[in-house]
């Protein structure tokens, strides 16, 4: 994140591959928004009261806004047609504001980020007062206990 920059925080606890959440950050990023820093998501499972509790925070870009021109006109076309379209990468970045090139979008954004998903695990958050620890689920021991030692 950058110095002075907006972030608008969208939280959740579901694992972002099952959350609703997720495709509504996707249609952001369709739309023009962006992520906040590199690390755009912060995958946690966390012990509360003697269960696990998942949090999944998406990190995005408040300061940006997005235009959406309503200059689309009504038209009537067939699958074949909409398939077309659809499949041209061309013919979407001719026609930014067509809703197919919008699906088009959405789609392809939403495939990339599930990949990545799917190679993320949660991270484990422990909290010892007003401290908090991050700690990798594939961390070795050895790093597990000097990472907790240091929360005191």
């Amino acid at each position: 994140m950058k110095e002075g920059q907006k972030v608008q925080f969208v939280r959740d606890h579901e694992a972002p591959l099952k959350s609703s959440t997720t495709p509504m950050v996707v249609a952001s990023l369709a739309s023009g928004f962006a992520f906040a820093g590199e690390k755009p998501l912060l995958d946690t499972l966390e012990e509360v009261d003697g269960a696990p509790q998942r949090t999944a925070t998406w990190s995005l870009d408040g300061g940006i806004t997005a235009t959406f021109r309503p200059a689309f006109k009504e038209e009537t076309i067939e699958f074949a047609e909409f398939r077309r379209r659809f499949e041209s990468l061309e013919w979407c970045a001719a026609n930014p504001d067509h809703p197919i090139a919008y699906l088009r979008a959405f789609s392809d954004k939403l495939s990339s980020l599930r990949n990545e998903l799917r190679r993320m695990k949660p991270l484990l958050l422990v909290r010892r007062g007003r401290r908090f620890a991050l700690i990798p689920q594939d961390a070795a021991p050895e790093k597990k206990a000097r990472i907790l030692s240091e929360l005191g």
